[in-house]
């Protein structure tokens, strides 16, 4: 019988070393953006600031993903993106609720030395954290020894946050 605890933790670190290629350079945002996409089961559903997305297979969530991460380069910001903290809350005996921190480090920050808000000498944002929620739900037949994945997302933080750090990204 498969542990949901311990299986919904799985599935952050396996997400949060996919999303860490994309600091490599030597990766491709596609392929950065598949491995992410693995994590999302069928028509797993993304809510963002009243906005609904839904991903009818991998093929879609990826093309989603790498959107994003080709937009976090095009303005600058850069794809350095690195778990800071998760908590899961067991729902039922299938899902569990993930709350992750991501830290970003953006494009010329100076890591550990904040060098202070846009606007700022340098005008480089410090690194900041947000907060995902994501919907964990226990999946048979997953590759790459995950044993469920990403239901529904939400990632409302995440822009509130790119907003208030990075106005860039929506300009």
């Amino acid at each position: 019988m498969v542990n949901l605890l311990v299986a919904a933790k799985s599935a952050i670190r396996i997400y949060a070393a996919a999303i860490a290629l994309g600091t490599n350079s030597s990766i491709s945002t596609s392929e950065t953006a598949a491995a992410m996409a693995e994590l999302y089961l069928p028509n797993s559903t993304s809510f963002t600031l009243g906005s609904v997305t839904v991903f009818p297979d991998t093929t879609v969530a990826r093309a989603g993903i790498e959107g994003t991460l080709i937009r976090f380069h095009k303005t600058g910001l850069g794809a350095d993106i690195r778990l800071h903290h998760s908590r899961v809350d067991v729902v039922s005996a299938q899902s569990a609720i993930c709350w992750v921190t991501w830290k970003i480090f953006p494009k010329g920050s100076e890591v550990g030395k904040g060098t202070g808000r846009k606007g700022a000498k340098s005008g480089v944002p410090k690194p900041w954290t947000f907060v995902d929620v994501y919907g964990f739900r226990l999946a048979a037949n997953r590759t790459g020894g995950l044993e469920g994945g990403w239901e529904w997302s939400n990632a409302d933080d995440e822009y509130l946050k790119l907003a208030e750090n990075y106005p860039a990204y929506f300009s």
